[in-house]
Order: structure tokens, then C-alpha cells, then sequence
């Protein structure tokens, strides 16, 4: 079962943060921290000299570096924000050097990285999160302090961690503005698949179905239906590779609904039809966001 949590806001409960990656989901928990807590240092490892420059033009963070082991050094706290698929390679390079050092993540996907760091040192000092917001844009370019207000933090433990590593973690997370939820890690890559990951593929469908001769005629269903479509494809590979299984069963689910759906209007149902999509509007006024 899903945990939610809020408290006010805490006193910062670290000197300095590192951010291991510099994009939307990085470049913005930088600028949130140091929104909520000025006194707070910020550094960062990017690998691209463009990217590393534009963080100290925004004053995104105080200083970029182009190592992680650089940006973690005399640090508090690690945030990894990079591709899943670098999630557990980095929180194991950063735990054998720093034994100190609270590490967290923003990935999306969890079951498979609480399996990889089962029993290693970074399991001690790993706190899994999932921050559940972000934008079809990517690039620290479109970084932003309010991204995760009011948003859902999802924490999944693996039980392993220190104590301290926990609650510096979850006091980290809720200074950026969001709403604490803790979980498995099972279930949460359950849901996800479900609520993120096949939306995803199915809104890059919809955007595969039409040539472009027809572009000319699309209006805002189809815009807005295919908005996330626009997002990395790299990062989307490496999410569903990750989450494979769950995102398997989320497509037979899928597949079985549309199979329903055929049936209804291959028969003409209008009743059943009706009945269908007055279902699926009530589940989306119910959405909080």
C-alpha cells in the first residue's frame, strides 16, 4: 500500500547538494532547492560544455563539473538525474568514495534498480524516488523551480538504507516543493506503467498514424493527445527496457480493451459506446492534475 505524508517545511538538512545530471528533471530540482533553501550549495556534473555553461549563466547551480565524483565531493546529498538505465553504475561509483553521502535518484523506473543494488554498500545510502512530473521538453534550458509543486515524490524503499539516509532524503524531496508517497518498488513500477510509461507509447502511436500530408489537418485532440510524444526517445527506450515486464501487461490490458472497444463498434452498439467513454470522462475529470 501507497503512503502519502506532509509536514511543514523543514530547516535545510544539508550544506550542499550535487546534482549528477543536467536536464529538466536536474536542472529543476537545483532551482527548487535553492528557491526553498538559499543557503544551500549547489554543484552539478554535465558532460557537455554547452549545457555546463548555460547552468552558471541561469545560476542554476554554484559550480559544473564534468566528473561526478568532482561535483559529489564535500557534499551532503547526490541527487542522480541521468537516463535509468545509469542509475545504479553511478550509485555505486558514488558510495564506494563518498561513505557518507545520502544518494537519491529521479528515475522512473524502480523495481529493476532496487534489484541491481540489493546488498552493495550503495544500497545502504540509495534512497529511490521518483519525482512524477517533467514536460515533453528536455535540457536544462527548460528548467524550472515550480516543476514539482504540489507533485507527487514517490519514495520506494528498499529496506536496506541507513535511517539517516531516509530522512535526508525525504526532507530533501519535500523541500522541492512536492508531496511525499511512499511505496514499493513493485508497485510502483506497476502503476507507472499504466500511468506513464504505455500512455507514452500510446500517444506515439496515435502521432505514427497519420502521414504527413496530413499534419495540415490536425486540430487540438490530436496535439494534445500526442504532446508527450515529443519527449527523448532515448530516455523513453531505456524507461521501457527497464520496465519491460510491467509495461507488457499493460499493453495486453490495452490490447483487450481495444478488442472490447472494436466489438462495440462493429455492432453498433451506441448504448455500450456511450456507456464506454462516459466511464473513461469520469475517470479524467477525477484527475487531479
Amino acid at each position: 500500500m501507497a503512503s502519502f505524508e506532509s509536514s511543514p517545511m523543514p530547516e535545510p538538512s544539508c550544506r550542499s547538494v550535487a546534482i549528477i545530471g543536467l536536464g529538466l528533471l536536474g536542472g529543476s530540482v537545483a532551482l527548487s532547492i535553492r528557491r526553498r533553501w538559499p543557503s544551500v550549495g549547489l554543484t552539478a556534473c554535465a558532460r557537455s560544455p554547452e549545457t555546463r555553461a548555460l547552468a552558471l549563466d541561469r545560476a542554476i547551480v554554484d559550480e559544473v563539473f564534468d566528473r561526478p565524483d568532482a561535483a559529489a565531493k564535500g557534499c551532503d546529498l547526490a541527487v542522480i538525474a541521468t537516463p535509468v538505465n545509469r542509475i545504479a553504475a553511478l550509485a555505486q561509483e558514488l558510495a564506494k568514495q563518498f561513505s557518507e553521502l545520502t544518494l537519491t535518484d529521479v528515475g522512473s523506473t524502480k523495481g529493476g534498480l532496487v534489484r541491481e543494488l540489493a546488498g552493495t554498500t550503495a544500497a545502504k545510502q540509495f534512497v529511490p524516488a521518483h519525482p512524477i512530473a517533467g514536460s515533453e521538453k528536455s535540457g536544462a534550458e527548460h528548467a524550472r523551480a515550480d516543476l514539482f509543486d504540489d507533485k507527487p515524490i514517490v519514495i520506494t524503499p528498499s529496506g536496506e538504507e541507513l535511517p539517516q539516509h531516509i530522512t535526508a532524503a525525504t526532507e530533501f524531496w519535500r523541500a522541492t516543493g512536492g508531496r511525499i508517497v511512499t511505496m514499493p518498488a513493485e508497485q510502483h513500477d506497476a502503476t507507472l506503467a499504466l500511468t506513464s510509461h504505455l500512455p507514452h507509447l500510446l500517444s506515439s502511436l496515435a502521432a505514427r498514424q497519420i502521414t504527413r500530408e496530413m499534419l495540415a489537418l490536425v486540430g487540438t485532440g490530436w496535439l494534445d493527445t500526442t504532446r508527450v510524444a515529443a519527449g527523448d526517445a532515448d530516455l523513453w527506450t531505456a524507461i521501457v527496457s527497464e520496465n519491460r515486464d510491467a509495461i507488457l501487461s499493460a499493453i495486453e490490458q490495452s490490447r483487450s480493451d481495444l478488442d472490447t472497444l472494436q466489438t462495440i463498434v462493429d455492432q453498433g452498439d451506441d448504448t455500450a459506446l456511450r456507456t464506454w467513454l462516459d466511464t473513461a470522462k469520469q475517470i479524467r475529470q477525477s484527475a487531479q492534475t
